[in-house]
């Protein structure tokens, strides 16, 4: 079996056995990862057992049989390059990043890489570690998920008659149609949220201030866990 050696974010970790763990990544080059650590809870008096913590970033290399997509790859290493520790020290922003870990692996699928997804992972679990708040940085790296796996919804204009929003007036978004709806249009739809004015400007990634920030991640969420087919358990501790 050959060997790959690739970057990766430690998204979720499953007890297999009494001494092993199946870990699931997100790596740069190899997208979704879900790997065996085969002894890697059990200590001999010459090896310590390596610490394989959520939400690092690090050095991966493992096996697989063909087809990939049939088999659990068996990891071989892993060395540690970064642990984030500044996501420990708020809840506010550890709730954060382990919603975004949730979404990429929810939103992507195993064996297909996006290395523009994982540098803005990674970019915001560097940012969440001194951030002063949390949302608006989550509602930006909403934007790339989507956008990276081709689920961006349309915010410019109405999806049903195409025109643009019209200030003070009420405006809607719908997962199901992918976008918003305007005040004319939304009496045909039945699936439906409100927008609030305030953060149509973030969800269309133009900036606004972050108490804007709440009302977007909750309609980029909506949409999320549309797609999802569940909401993220996550998103409440956001």
């Amino acid at each position: 079996m050959a060997l790959t050696k690739d970057e990766a974010v430690v998204l979720r970790r499953l007890d297999y056995s009494e001494t092993s763990q199946v870990l699931v990544f997100f790596a740069r080059q190899s997208g979704i990862v879900r790997a065996i650590a085969k002894g890697v809870k059990r200590s001999t008096k010459t090896r310590f057992a390596p610490a394989i913590d959520l939400l690092d970033i690090g050095h991966l290399v493992f096996s697989t049989r063909s087809p990939r997509q049939q088999q659990l790859a068996i990891l071989t290493e892993w060395k540690q390059t970064h642990a984030f520790s500044g996501l420990r020290e708020r809840l506010d922003r550890l709730h954060a990043a382990q919603y975004a870990a949730e979404v990429v692996a929810g939103l992507t699928t195993d064996w297909d890489p996006h290395p523009a997804l994982f540098g803005a992972l990674v970019d915001l679990l560097r940012g969440l570690c001194d951030a002063p708040a949390v949302i608006g940085l989550l509602v930006a790296f909403q934007r790339t998920l989507l956008h990276e796996v081709g689920l961006l919804p349309e915010l410019d204009a109405c999806i049903s008659c195409g025109r643009a929003p019209v200030p003070r007036e009420p405006l809607y978004f719908s997962s199901h149609e992918g976008g918003l709806i305007c005040r004319d249009c939304e009496a045909a739809h039945v699936e439906k949220r409100q927008v609030r004015p305030a953060s149509l400007g973030i969800l269309r990634g133009e900036g606004a201030p972050e108490e804007s920030a709440a009302g977007a991640f909750d309609i980029l969420n909506y949409h999320i866990s549309h797609v999802m087919g569940r909401a993220p358990v996550t998103a409440p501790l956001v």
